[in-house]
């Protein structure tokens, strides 16, 4: 990679890929990979997150052309990869769920890792956008508050405050920490 491009924002590089720098463009994919694959391994099934994050990067080479720069370029491809998991779950409503009947050939453990992963990707999916946003953030690409500050475009503290919400938010919708009547 040029190490001139890899000194550029991103904002830069993608308009240089609006003007059909295909150089830039690999950057940014280079650059944003781990970040995409790392959010769909939380909201995705195993098996879908290669071909997905691939849906995402195409998407992004044919859509580039529409970045307009009024947003930071991850604010751009985080929205493009809501899209992707929302074309990714209708496509799968509609068809019939097909369920691994397996359970001879794994340990419980897994199984029980694979019910727990379902269900914090549901779960996750019922929070509100920006409590999603937080999460995957902080979880998904392991990013430190101060990173989440300016990717979020709020102060330190808000982002803080925002986590610590959704963090509650998300123990609510599984019943974690509720008193048993």
């Amino acid at each position: 990679m040029n190490e001139h491009l890899d000194s550029l924002s991103d904002e830069m590089l993608a308009k240089m890929a609006k003007d059909g720098n295909r150089m830039a463009f690999d950057t940014l994919c280079d650059r944003y990979l781990p970040h995409v694959y790392n959010r769909l391994r939380a909201l995705l099934p195993r098996e879908a997150v290669e071909d997905v994050t691939q849906e995402v990067f195409i998407g992004a080479l044919r859509s580039i052309h529409s970045y307009r720069g009024g947003s930071l370029f991850r604010t751009w491809i985080a929205a493009l990869v809501r899209h992707k998991v929302a074309d990714f779950y209708r496509r799968q409503s509609r068809q019939p769920e097909v369920v691994p009947l397996g359970i001879g050939t794994g340990s419980l453990a897994a199984l029980d890792a694979w019910e727990e992963h379902a269900l914090v990707r549901a779960v996750l999916r019922r929070l509100p956008d920006h409590y999603q946003e937080t999460l995957l953030l902080r979880f998904a690409e392991g990013m430190p508050f101060d990173q989440m500050a300016g990717a979020l475009g709020i102060s330190l503290e808000a982002t803080k405050s925002r986590y610590r919400r959704a963090v509650a938010a998300m123990a609510r919708e599984m019943g974690i920490g509720q008193d048993e009547p």
